[in-house]
């Protein structure tokens, strides 16, 4: 019989000492890390074969927890998080909250409120952010179901999450927007 739960502690213990997960999201499958741990988040870039200066994106589990990642949110931009259907990734300017690994070079950040009630327990769990990206090598489409992430992916990881590994329709990634001091919007993906 195959395993279909996650063992959230075992999930914690991995990841407090560095290690890297493949996990569904609420857009697509993605490889993560604890976003403060700087040699699990080199280990991404590694295992993606990742430029560099593409930085991953952050994920918390909360409006709350994004209130103590970043400085100031627009009203605007509360309330599109509040509302918004599809997953949703905001370009703030970084701050000093977050490690400075984790900002681009125009000091800015991409965070997304995950909606995935597994990845809001692990974050819960860990006690702060994880960092997220596409389970794909950099420069090869991402996959669109559990099935179609490449062996070498999954054998890089120090755990391959259970869950939604038999769903077959294929995730989008996220909304991508910014927006200026007077909250107008600008969509980037």
């Amino acid at each position: 019989m195959q395993k279909t739960y996650d063992d959230l502690s075992q999930i914690d213990s991995i990841l407090k000492k560095g290690g890297v997960m493949l996990c569904p999201t609420n857009t697509i499958w993605g490889l993560s890390c604890d976003a403060y741990n700087k040699s699990a988040v080199d280990r991404i870039f590694q295992i993606k074969e990742r430029d560099l200066t593409k930085k991953l994106i952050i994920l918390v589990n909360s409006i709350e927890q994004l209130k103590e990642c970043v400085e100031s949110i627009h009203p605007r931009i509360e309330t599109l998080l509040e509302f918004c259907n599809r997953p949703l990734t905001v370009i703030y300017p970084a701050s000093p909250n977050l490690p400075a690994y984790l900002s681009t070079e125009i000091n800015t950040v991409g965070i997304r409120v995950t909606k995935n009630q597994l990845l809001i327990d692990i974050i819960e769990n860990l006690g702060h952010p994880l960092v997220s990206t596409s389970a794909n090598k950099q420069g090869v489409p991402f996959p669109k179901n559990f099935n179609e992430i490449a062996p070498a992916i999954i054998k890089d990881v120090d755990y391959t999450c259970y869950a939604q590994r038999n769903i077959k329709n294929a995730g989008r990634p996220s909304l991508i927007i910014r927006y200026n001091e007077e909250g107008e919007l600008i969509f980037l993906r």
